[in-house]
């Protein structure tokens, strides 16, 4: 787990309102250089473009990675950090693990070395108090670019093997809590992650910003860009739609269930199965709000799949869509039935920021956000701060959408 937790200190009481803002100002820390981070995200409309202009084949990439990590080959990197193992690999670039001497007691790292010829993918934001991973520092080694992280080891717990429900539950409202902090602090930045998975949780510390864009960039990933790995990737997408921050939150939704389950909510191998499983967990997908989808007519048209508009019905399909939920997740707990409920809003508009979704009664165990923000003890000036700041970056978002 991360060394950030809640503990009851985070729970507000009446002397304690006044220092909710130093609260949320820890949890949301400064924006990142902007020197940084254009230097380390110039090229990812480039790679775009070229792949769009098909004057860039990345069909052998896998295969021919051409990025030899050999520790005897080299033993320090940047005259700083002594090579240990080969910890992992992508599309792009491929992980070492290494030792900072720097650092008398020989602190770990992670270090992501670029092939040569996208060594400017990613958004990187370096901070030093959220739930996203920091970077340290950046170097050139034989013409590939070298980006150097915190080295964390290990994965999320794992919590479906537990057998009481409350514990579950406990550990499942804690993990909640510290992705949604990360993802308010990309919400922040005008970023999206767009490939949000467990593979890039590592100790609740969101990884692998390789395949983030700012938000005003999305129209050019629209139409020919597979964004967000296929099990987590948001029906607008899927579709054809526009698509802003929503997309993340319906990731860290699929990602939520599979840590309660203990696999994927959504496994199908192609975009037609998981439109099926969505549908089968969630209900049709309404008419209108997916007409306009530049996909949407194929699979409509197939016999394999017949959207209706949900509207018709709404009471009903809404108590099967709570039933089904329950069922698939094995639980009798309302809340967290409501919360799964409240993240999966087909209508990426309406689907909640991640601020909100903190204040879902979910999260009330841990603090108290929605009775504090009812009750008197939150004064006007704070609770207005709240509001502002999410209604000013919806209508953002509704205008990209628009």
């Amino acid at each position: 787990m991360s060394s950030r937790t809640f503990t009851q200190d985070h729970y507000f009481t009446q002397k304690q309102c006044q220092g909710q803002r130093n609260f949320f100002k820890n949890c949301i820390p400064a924006t990142a250089h902007f020197n940084i981070v254009q230097r380390l995200t110039a090229g990812l409309s480039t790679l775009h473009n070229e792949i769009y202009e098909k004057k860039l084949d990345i069909s052998y990439i896998n295969t021919n990675l051409k990025v030899k990590v050999n520790r005897q080959e080299f033993q320090i990197l940047a005259r700083r950090y002594r090579v240990l193992n080969k910890v992992g690999n992508g599309t792009f670039s491929q992980v070492v693990c290494a030792e900072d001497t720097y650092y008398p007691e020989g602190r770990l790292v992670a270090i992501k070395i670029m092939i040569p010829r996208f060594n400017s993918i990613g958004i990187q934001a370096t901070n030093d108090n959220t739930h996203i991973i920091r970077l340290l520092n950046t170097f050139m080694f034989k013409n590939h670019f070298c980006m150097v992280f915190d080295y964390y080891g290990g994965g999320v717990p794992q919590i479906h093997h537990m057998a009481n429900e409350q514990y579950k539950l406990l550990a499942l409202r804690k993990l909640a809590c510290q992705l949604l902090i990360a993802l308010m602090y990309t919400r922040k930045l005008g970023i999206l992650h767009a490939d949000l998975k467990l593979e890039n949780i590592i100790c609740t510390a969101v990884i692998d910003f390789g395949n983030a864009m700012r938000i005003e960039e999305t129209h050019k990933y629209f139409d020919t860009f597979n964004v967000q790995t296929l099990s987590y990737r948001a029906p607008e997408v899927i579709m054809g739609l526009p698509f802003g921050i929503g997309i993340d939150i319906w990731s860290f939704g699929c990602i939520i269930c599979q840590i309660w389950l203990g696999r994927p909510i959504f496994n199908s191998s192609n975009k037609l199965g998981i439109i099926r499983e969505i549908e089968q967990f969630l209900g049709p997908l309404p008419v209108s709000v997916y007409k306009s989808g530049k996909y949407f007519a194929d699979y409509n048209s197939n016999g394999s799949i017949k959207p209706r508009n949900i509207v018709e019905n709404e009471n009903v399909s809404h108590s099967t869509r709570m039933e089904n939920i329950r069922r698939l997740l094995n639980t009798r707990d309302i809340n967290f039935v409501g919360f799964i409920d409240y993240i999966f809003n087909y209508d990426p508009i309406k689907r909640p920021t991640p601020s909100e979704c903190l204040f879902h009664p979910f999260f009330t165990s841990l603090f108290p956000f929605k009775l504090l923000f009812d009750s008197q003890l939150m004064t006007t000036e704070i609770r207005d701060t709240f509001i502002d700041d999410d209604q000013i970056q919806r209508k953002n978002e509704r205008n990209e959408y628009e």
